[in-house]
């Protein structure tokens, strides 16, 4: 994906994010036209906005990695998550999510799944199976 489209299609915080040095160019360039335009030498305005461009652009894309991790870590209520590769609802959220499942099958084993939540529902779960399967 080019640089134009990364700006089109995710905006300009993205593109600060995946192109810090372009911003910096870019930021460079404002301040030397705008020195141009005051009849200033642009070349010490180019250098002086183009360090302000390189750290803001390289402050923005830290910034947004470091929100991008630790919302991957936190849920909305700030407590830590704990999603893991054994976690049952994890799964089949993946699974669901990949086409594997459908709708209905997904609704179903959430169900199953929501019914088994702790120790005690789910053995009470496998004792009426057993039972259900024994009668029949």
């Amino acid at each position: 994906m080019s640089s134009l489209d990364t700006l089109r299609e995710r905006g300009v915080v993205r593109f600060v994010h995946d192109h810090p040095w372009l911003f910096a160019i870019g930021v460079g360039l404002v301040g030397a036209g705008l020195a141009l335009s005051n009849g200033v030498n642009p070349l010490p305005a180019f250098t002086n906005m183009f360090l302000v461009g390189a750290i803001l652009g390289l402050a923005v894309s830290y910034a947004t990695d470091i929100a991008s991790v630790a919302s991957d870590r936190f849920d909305s209520w700030g407590e830590p998550t704990t999603v893991t590769a054994a976690d049952p609802l994890h799964h089949l959220r993946e699974r669901y999510a990949t086409g594997e499942l459908t709708e209905s099958e997904f609704e179903r084993k959430l169900e199953r799944l929501l019914e088994t939540e702790t120790r005690e529902s789910a053995s009470e779960h496998l004792s009426n199976r057993q039972r259900d399967v024994a009668t029949e």
